[in-house]
């Protein structure tokens, strides 16, 4: 029998939300939570200048989903205008190294 995936802490993801936006503030741009699926699956979608930015898969790959699958629950990321190949998105772990973009600070909720 499967269990059924935590629930995830809608807090801890908004301020985990606001920490990504805030490192990626520093080129004009940001993400805004779309939805959270009951798998919990996240949506978002890219704002600013990151909504015709060419680095955006890049971005999501080594900055926005390394840091949101760290919130307890979360088992996916998706980005609208992010789609890459499974070929693509290998490369791209294999350049990035085992050990990822650097770390964010720890997940606490909101106030």
């Amino acid at each position: 029998m499967n269990a059924a995936p935590a629930r995830v802490d809608r807090n801890a993801l908004l301020a985990r939300i606001d920490q990504v936006s805030a490192a990626i503030g520093a080129h004009a741009g940001a993400i805004e939570l779309l939805e959270v699926s009951e798998a919990g699956v996240v949506r978002l979608r890219f704002i600013g200048m990151c909504t015709g930015c060419l680095f955006r898969p890049l971005t999501m790959m080594g900055t926005v989903e390394p840091a949101l699958l760290e919130v307890p629950g979360v088992t996916a990321v998706e980005a609208a205008g992010t789609r890459i190949s499974t070929e693509a998105a290998t490369r791209m772990r294999h350049y990035l190294g085992d050990a990822g973009p650097p770390p964010l600070p720890a997940v606490q909720a909101r106030p």
